[in-house]
């Protein structure tokens, strides 16, 4: 096995050239952090404090693009989550496609992030980090996100600006397998994703839709999961951003719908950036003592261009019948769930 992995290592150091010849980059990002996380776990045999190495999202990726002419262009990106704390490759897809683009606009396919998820995620100030706007936006009282995640299977269109206007849309044929055999609740398993945008200066306004069709199971057949958002971000003087998300979300069936918002800042002094946000989620479904709330405070250093360092610390607070939890911890119903990291990023690119 080793024998192996270093043939491949050699075999990419002699392709790098070919690569860079043919137009193909290859880029990615590299986010340790050492992090000391507390999930308030009472269960016998359970540890309710951890200290650990972790690769916040880390990823690696290879893209390139042609040049068809009459203003046609052929573009394709393959990317894959890597653990660096682990030297796992390919520990979770991301976005991987073909597609072609013009004054018409651009036409993907593949495993793409939904227009519901990219049309907020810039505004999230602790993305890829346990601050991440995830652990609340995009999940109803789970460990797990909902929304805010990426289609398999999928078709999307992205419109050009238009004056500030943008729009997209996305069509998955299953989010589950799209491939026979099939069940028949499986086949019902398509879901499609929508969002439109106006940026003018230092204004950002944003709303989405989406629905994942037969997501759950409930007496006598399955129900859709649907959520809708609406955000605005506003740059003051160029140094300080504030943005609002909210959101309605609902996963089907009985009492599995909530509301939440999400508020942010960012202040940037020359190479310190400090930033706040804060998330509540209300009673799922109505439900009492079902909501939650997180909030973030941190500073980040930008060492280069490409290099930053940053310490953060944050919580989300459980009523006692919730269970939302920070990005990365595995929470417990009812229970508190913090996180106090220091990190590193660095964006890393062959051009």
């Amino acid at each position: 096995m080793q024998k192996k992995l270093i043939a491949l290592a050699v075999a990419g150091v002699l392709a790098a050239p070919l690569a860079a010849q043919a137009g193909v980059e290859v880029y990615g990002q590299a986010r340790m952090s050492l992090d000391f996380s507390n999930n308030d776990d009472t269960a016998a045999g359970f540890e309710d404090k951890a200290i650990s190495i972790t690769s916040n999202k880390s990823r690696l990726g290879f893209k390139g693009d042609e040049d068809l002419g009459n203003g046609l262009k052929a573009m394709w990106q393959f990317e894959q989550e890597v653990a660096f704390d682990t030297s796992t490759w390919g520990s979770k897809k991301r976005d991987s496609f073909i597609g072609l683009g013009g004054g018409f606009g651009t036409v993907l396919a593949g495993r793409i992030n939904t227009p519901y998820k990219n049309t907020t995620q810039p505004m999230d100030v602790f993305a890829s980090t346990r601050g991440d706007y995830n652990g609340i936006m995009g999940v109803v009282n789970s460990n797990s996100a909902t929304f805010n995640n990426r289609f398999d299977n999928s078709i999307q269109y992205r419109s050009p600006d238009i004056s500030g206007f943008k729009g997209a849309i996305a069509y998955s044929t299953n989010y589950s397998s799209d491939d026979l055999p099939m069940t028949t609740t499986a086949s019902d398993q398509d879901a499609y994703s929508l969002s439109g945008s106006y940026t003018q200066g230092p204004l950002y306004l944003t709303a989405a839709y989406e629905s994942l069709n037969a997501f759950t199971t409930v007496p006598g057949g399955t129900d859709d999961a649907t959520a809708w958002k609406i955000g605005g971000a506003f740059t003051l003087g160029g140094a300080t951003t504030i943005g609002a998300i909210w959101e309605s979300a609902d996963k089907g069936g009985t009492n599995n719908d909530r509301d939440a918002w999400y508020l942010n800042v960012a202040h940037k002094m020359d190479a310190i950036t400090l930033k706040a946000a804060l998330a509540v989620a209300d009673k799922t479904g109505g439900v009492a003592d079902t909501g939650a709330t997180q909030f973030a405070l941190g500073a980040s250093y930008a060492l280069s261009k490409t290099t930053e360092a940053y310490a953060l610390y944050t919580m989300v607070s459980n009523d006692s019948a919730a269970k939302y939890t920070v990005e990365g911890v595995g929470g417990v119903t009812g229970k508190d769930v913090s996180s106090f990291s220091v990190g590193v990023n660095h964006t890393f690119s062959s051009k």
